[in-house]
């Protein structure tokens, strides 16, 4: 059985266009797209809000569950999130947060409204080795090598697990992307970073627009999947006071991504269209060759661009069209030939 209706229908509650959402749907397929979707807490909250929940039919329910373990979940990862901010400061490591902690108590009203399903945390490369060293020195646990050496050489990222009985993940990073994609000046990013507070301590967040670029070519790392919290968050940046969808596309342009970020872009505008001005795809397009090398990937479901994106040949063809330079394909190609010998999967495996 077709899901389009209640696709559409959660779409609607996202955008808020209440009108959308009159014609009844089926409860479990909704369940389950919110669940595929990780937007679970969010849609409770807006139709909760808007005082639509008898519109979700017998999920309201569930959805009312699913925001009450969120706010649990969120309650143990924040907990774990101070304890290793604790640890990084005491060695004097500078970390800028990336993703769910820098938006969870800005773009929300209240902490279980959006899922945490780890901490993301951003290092100037030469502190990389030292993060790492205070967390393991405390109990987190790192991979195995030969994986441990893999993440060091060929990524841009640290999985790390919390000590204890209920695990936590922790993601150290130095970079935002693979450096054989773009050209990401993470002292850039450092020097143009904005305080943030977490729980009383002092530490940064990305500027908006670094922030947007990051969530652009994140989305094309993650091969488009469905995880609407992502885009939902991508909107909010762009409508800050004084964001330039020109700023966005030059620095997009410096780390060789403007391409892969049009492409993105352009899935947006299929969820949600009008969410960006006409200025935004002009500044940042998705190039008809991109999109011609990549039709033949064309999803007909409401929330997909591409259909097949957990195959890796799929992956390979979207990575290929996503280049910012062509010619680049051969030496991108041989490095994922040897992450996948690995079974490591840093583009699709970690969320945030």
């Amino acid at each position: 059985m077709s899901d389009h209706a209640e696709a559409r229908f959660l779409l609607a509650v996202l955008a808020e266009r209440w009108e959308r959402t009159e014609r009844p749907i089926d409860p479990q397929r909704l369940l389950d797209l919110c669940r595929q979707t990780d937007v679970a807490p969010t849609v409770h909250t807006l139709l909760a809000r808007a005082g639509h929940l008898d519109r979700a039919g017998t999920a309201a329910g569930e959805l009312a569950r699913l925001r009450a373990k969120t706010r649990m979940d969120n309650v143990l990862l924040l907990a774990r999130l101070e304890q290793a901010l604790d640890l990084l400061a005491a060695r004097g490591i500078g970390v800028i947060a990336l993703k769910g902690v820098d938006v969870l108590h800005r773009f929300y009203s209240a902490f279980d409204e959006r899922t945490l399903d780890d901490v993301d945390l951003l290092v100037r490369r030469d502190d990389r080795d030292a993060a790492i060293a205070a967390l393991t020195g405390a109990g987190w646990l790192a991979p195995d090598e030969p994986e441990r050496t893999h993440w060091l050489r060929s990524s841009y990222q640290m999985p790390l697990r919390s000590p204890g009985p209920v695990s936590v993940l922790l993601e150290v990073h130095w970079s935002l992307g693979q450096r054989l994609r773009y050209r990401i000046d993470t002292a850039g990013l450092f020097a143009r970073a904005v305080p943030l507070d977490v729980a009383g301590r002092a530490i940064l967040r990305l500027d908006e627009h670094d922030a947007a670029a990051h969530l652009l070519l994140h989305h094309v790392q993650h091969y488009f999947d469905r995880r609407l919290k992502w885009v939902l968050e991508l909107l909010c940046r762009v409508r800050t006071p004084g964001f330039s969808w020109e700023t966005l596309a030059s620095r997009l342009r410096d780390w060789d991504g403007l391409g892969a970020a049009g492409l993105a872009l352009a899935h947006v505008l299929k969820l949600f269209p009008g969410s960006v001005p006409a200025g935004a795809v002009r500044a940042i397009p998705a190039d008809p060759w991109r999109l011609a090398m990549t039709l033949p990937l064309r999803a007909t479901h409401p929330l997909d661009f591409y259909r097949g994106t957990r195959r890796r040949w799929v992956q390979r063809w979207i990575a290929a069209a996503a280049l910012e330079r062509p010619l680049d394909l051969p030496a991108y190609l041989r490095h994922r030939a040897v992450r996948d010998r690995l079974d490591v999967d840093e583009d699709t495996d970690r969320v945030g």
